[in-house]
């Protein structure tokens, strides 16, 4: 599978220290996207699930795994392998963010999305919209839904969490992780 990065741990991208996997490529090609350079379905590392988990030290137990991109469901082969070498190692949810909406996916005739949608704990739907962006929760645009299909408890009032940044050197760039808050969510505070 292309991948964009990986990091471990990430603290703004759900509940707890994660790991974070940003998938290679999308179609969506939203205007304002915050991952611009993942757009292109080159350029990323081909990695094994096996390579991208040994970013968790041996030592750690994540509190969940986060995945983005790029369009994670572009690569669906690769995020089922993913999810299910997770799933064999660590107890931590699973938390995807996706441009496709819910029902698009549920509809899929592919074995390997319901598979996928099988593994997740809460789901991000939706295309990015940039004059919907209103600063608030663990989303991009007020159109995003949240869908907690376990773990309510953990992400109940999420629409609502207030958005965080982390910084983080990968690859020789310095990389601001997590959903910017907006200019008016700063004037806010």
């Amino acid at each position: 599978m292309e991948i964009g990065y990986s990091l471990y741990p990430v603290v703004t991208l759900g509940y707890g220290k994660r790991l974070g996997v940003w998938f290679q490529g999308c179609q969506r090609r939203c205007s304002g996207c915050i991952s611009p350079e993942l757009q292109p379905f080159s350029g990323g590392h081909s990695m094994t699930p096996e390579e991208i988990l040994y970013k968790i030290p041996k030592e750690e137990m994540p509190d969940g795994l986060t995945v983005s991109g790029g369009e994670p469901f572009a690569q669906p082969e690769g995020l089922l392998a993913l999810l299910e070498e997770y799933r064999k190692r660590y107890s931590g949810d699973i938390l995807i963010f996706t441009g496709y909406c819910l029902e698009e996916l549920e509809q899929s005739d592919s074995e390997v999305i319901q598979k996928i949608l099988k593994q997740t704990d809460v789901l991000i739907d939706e295309v990015y919209i940039e004059n919907l962006n209103d600063g608030k929760g663990l989303r991009g645009s007020s159109n995003q839904r949240i869908h907690i299909f376990h773990e309510k408890e953990k992400y109940e009032d999420a629409q609502n969490w207030e958005r965080k940044l982390q910084c983080a050197i990968l690859d020789h760039y310095l990389w601001l992780i997590g959903i910017p808050p907006t200019e008016e969510s700063k004037e806010n505070e």
